[in-house]
């Protein structure tokens, strides 16, 4: 992986809050509880969802309309009310536990359906690929949600993966986080860069498949793969 680069087309997301412009949204600004604590699925489908609309017209849908500012930032009050939407229509949190893995491409299926969207949702099964599938679909222009599971078979467990800022040349360690979705944006050197809680981190893959082996287990630390729909021959 060292030297490879690969980023999506268009700059991430960014909201306009009260005291800064985000890179992608938090679950932490949301008046609910619920939401602030289990939401991070919420987020990274939807934020996933509005990058794909606002970039290309075949996936637009009403729910964007009015939400981009003529600066290119995307307007508070309106990304506050979208994820709401979002989360009563498609993805339910589950109080105490958020969005499960296994629900997570059902919820973004049940959106491609309703807006008649030529694409398709799944987690990546050879788990060998993922990090090729992450490539692949950036390039493709497609931000990819990644799984970073709970410790397993131990739940209770407190070893979580490290996420790294930036900064003069440097990562440098800056939080820790288990059981949470992020959403990747590009990949520098042996790092995937991420959006998580509305801030650029910095992700060791390799860390990632030490934490996945040794902590964690593939089943619930992944990606979703989004693919389009393959047509049917005709006979």
């Amino acid at each position: 992986m060292e030297g490879k680069r690969c980023s999506l087309k268009y700059p991430y997301l960014s909201v306009k809050t009260q005291t800064e412009k985000s890179y992608g949204g938090s679950q932490s600004w949301s008046s609910s509880r619920i939401m602030r604590k289990y939401g991070c699925g919420v987020v990274g489908v939807s934020d996933m969802l509005l990058y794909l609309g606002l970039h290309k017209a075949d996936y637009d849908t009403d729910l964007f309309h009015g939400i981009l500012l003529e600066d290119g930032t995307l307007s508070f009050p309106r990304y506050d009310r979208y994820l709401l939407k979002m989360r009563k229509r498609y993805v339910p949190v589950i109080p105490g536990f958020g969005i499960p893995g296994w629900a997570l491409p059902t919820a973004i299926n049940k959106y491609f359906r309703h807006y008649r969207i030529n694409l398709k949702a799944k987690w990546c099964i050879c788990t060998g690929q993922i990090l090729p599938r992450i490539e692949m679909m950036l390039r493709q222009d497609i931000p990819v949600i990644l799984a970073i599971g709970p410790n397993f078979p131990f739940f209770w467990g407190r070893k979580k993966l490290s996420l790294y800022r930036h900064e003069n040349g440097e990562y440098v360690p800056a939080t820790e986080i288990k059981a949470h979705f992020v959403v990747v944006t590009g990949i520098v050197d042996s790092y995937l860069q991420i959006s998580s809680w509305g801030r650029e981190y910095y992700l060791s893959w390799h860390e990632y498949l030490k934490y996945i082996k040794k902590y964690s287990r593939f089943g619930v630390s992944n990606i979703c793969l989004i693919r389009e729909k393959r047509k049917r021959r005709l006979k």
